[in-house]
C-alpha cells in the first residue's frame, strides 16, 4: 500500500514537472516567435505605409505639376491666339505700309523728275520764271525730305514688326513643347492611378494578415491560461501543511489588523457623532437666535410703523395749529414776549441750567406743538427719538443751546460735541424755525 502511494506520488511529481516544462516552453518560445513575427509584420506594414505615403505625396506633386502645366498650356493657347491675331493685324498693316511705301516711292520718282525738269528750266536764261522755279524747287525739296522721313519711320516699324513676329513664333514653339509635355504626362497619370489601386489592395492584405495574427495571439493566450490553470492545480496538490499554517497565520494577522482598523474607525465615528451633536446644538442655538432676531426685527418694524403714524399725526397736528395761528399772526409777537417774561424768572430759580428749563417748558407745552427735528442736517430719526425722550421737541429749544448744553447733550447721545458744532445744529434749528413759523430767533 505504501509503495503504491509512493508510486502515485512519484507519477504526480513527474506529471507536474512535465507540465511546468511544457508551460515554460509554450510561454517563452511560442510567445517569442509570435512576438518576433508580429514585430516583423508591423515593421513591414510601417515600411509599406511609409511607401504608400511617399507615393501619395509624389502623386500629389505630379497632379499639382500637371495642373500647373494645364494652366500654362491654357495661358499659352490664349497667348498664341492673341499673338496670331496680332500677327495677322501686323501683317495687314505691313502690307498696307508696303503699298504706301510703293506709292511714296512712285511719288518720289515723280517729284525727282519734276525737280530735274525744274532744274533744266532754271538753267535756261529766264529771269521772270527764276523766282517761281526756285520756290517750286524748294517746295519739292521739302516734300522729298518729308517722304524720306516717312520711309525711314516705315522701315523702323517694319523691323519692329518682324522682331515681334519672331517673338510670337517663339511663344508658339513653347506652347507646342507644353502640349508635347502634357501628352507625355498622360500615361504617367494612368500609372499613378494603377499604383493607388495596388497600394489599396496591399493595404487590405496587410489588414487581413494583422487580423489573422491577432486571432493567433488570442488563441495562444487562451492556451497559456489553460496551462497556467493546470500548473496552479498541481502546485496546490503539492502544497505542504506548513504552507497552510503560514496562510492561516497570515489570515489571522490580516483579521487582527482589520479588527484594529475597524476599532479605529468606530472611535473616529464616535468622535464624529459627538461633533455632529455639538454642531446640531449650535445649529439649534443659532436657529433660536435667528428667531429672536426675527421677532426683534418685526417689533422694530412695528415701532417704525408706529413712529411713522405718530409723525403723520404730528404733521396733521402741526397743520391744524398752523391753520389756527394764521388769523392770530398779529398777536404772536406779543404772546412770545409774554412767554419770554414768564420764562425768565424760572431760569433764575433752577441754578441757571438752560437745559432743565427747556425740558420743563416742553413738558408743559408737549401737547401744544412739536417740530420734525430730523429736518436739521446731522440729526437722523434715531437722534430725533433720543432728543424727544430727553424732552426736546422744538427748533427753539435747540436754537437756545449753550456750550455746556451741547456737551451734556453729546454725552447723552453718545457722540462728540464737535459733531454738533460741525453740523451747525443751532443755526439749522434757527433756519428751520424761521422757515416754518416766519419768526427770527
Amino acid at each position: 500500500m505504501i509503495t503504491l502511494i509512493g508510486q502515485i506520488f512519484g507519477c504526480l511529481l513527474i506529471a507536474g514537472g512535465i507540465g511546468v516544462v511544457v508551460g515554460w516552453l509554450l510561454r517563452n518560445l511560442s510567445a517569442s516567435l509570435l512576438t518576433q513575427q508580429f514585430t516583423e509584420v508591423t515593421a513591414t506594414l510601417r515600411v509599406k505605409e511609409q511607401m504608400l505615403e511617399k507615393a501619395r505625396y509624389e502623386l500629389n506633386v505630379q497632379t499639382a505639376a500637371m495642373q500647373l502645366l494645364e494652366k500654362k498650356m491654357i495661358e499659352s493657347e490664349e497667348l498664341s491666339q492673341s499673338t496670331q491675331q496680332e500677327l495677322a493685324s501686323r501683317n495687314d498693316r505691313l502690307l498696307a505700309l508696303q503699298e504706301e511705301l510703293s506709292l511714296r516711292s512712285q511719288k518720289l520718282t515723280v517729284l525727282e523728275a519734276e525737280d530735274a525738269s525744274a532744274r533744266r528750266r532754271a538753267s535756261e536764261p529766264d529771269s521772270v520764271t527764276a523766282a517761281a522755279q526756285a520756290e517750286e524747287v524748294q517746295r519739292l525739296h521739302l516734300t522729298s525730305q518729308a517722304a524720306q522721313q516717312t520711309l525711314a519711320s516705315n522701315e523702323q516699324e517694319r523691323h519692329h514688326l518682324q522682331r515681334r513676329i519672331v517673338e510670337l513664333e517663339a511663344d508658339v514653339s513653347e506652347t507646342d513643347l507644353l502640349r508635347a509635355r502634357l501628352k507625355e504626362l498622360e500615361p504617367a497619370q494612368g500609372r499613378v492611378h494603377w499604383l493607388e489601386v495596388q497600394l489599396s489592395d496591399r493595404e487590405a492584405e496587410h489588414r487581413a494578415a494583422l487580423h489573422r495574427l491577432d486571432s493567433q495571439l488570442a488563441e495562444r493566450d487562451r492556451r497559456i491560461d489553460t496551462l497556467e490553470h493546470f500548473q496552479e492545480q498541481l502546485k496546490e496538490q503539492k502544497a505542504s501543511p506548513t504552507e497552510w499554517e503560514t496562510k492561516y497565520a497570515r489570515a489571522l494577522t490580516q483579521h487582527e489588523a482589520q479588527i484594529v482598523t475597524l476599532q479605529n474607525q468606530l472611535a473616529t465615528q464616535d468622535t464624529l457623532q459627538a461633533r455632529l451633536r455639538l454642531d446640531e446644538q449650535l445649529l439649534h442655538e443659532r436657529d433660536a437666535q435667528i428667531h429672536a432676531l426675527q421677532r426683534q426685527v418685526q417689533e422694530l418694524e412695528k415701532q417704525q410703523q408706529l413712529t411713522s403714524q405718530v409723525k403723520l399725526a404730528e404733521e396733521k397736528q402741526e397743520e391744524q395749529t398752523r391753520l389756527q395761528k394764521r388769523p392770530a399772526k398779529v398777536q404772536a409777537p406779543t404772546k412770545t414776549k409774554a412767554d419770554k417774561e414768564a420764562v425768565a424768572p424760572r431760569q433764575t430759580n433752577q441754578n441757571g441750567s438752560q437745559l432743565s428749563l427747556q425740558i420743563e417748558q416742553t413738558k408743559a407745552a408737549k401737547n401744544v406743538q412739536k417740530d420734525d427735528l430730523s429736518k436739521i442736517h446731522g440729526i437722523g430719526p434715531a437722534f430725533a427719538r433720543s432728543l424727544n425722550k430727553m424732552g426736546l421737541y422744538t427748533f427753539v429749544q435747540i436754537a437756545r443751546w449753550k456750550p455746556e448744553d451741547i456737551d451734556e447733550i453729546a454725552k447723552k447721545l453718545y457722540t462728540a460735541p464737535d459733531r454738533i458744532k460741525r453740523g451747525k445744529w443751532i443755526d439749522e434749528a434757527k433756519r428751520e424755525h424761521y422757515r416754518k413759523y416766519g419768526e427770527q430767533l
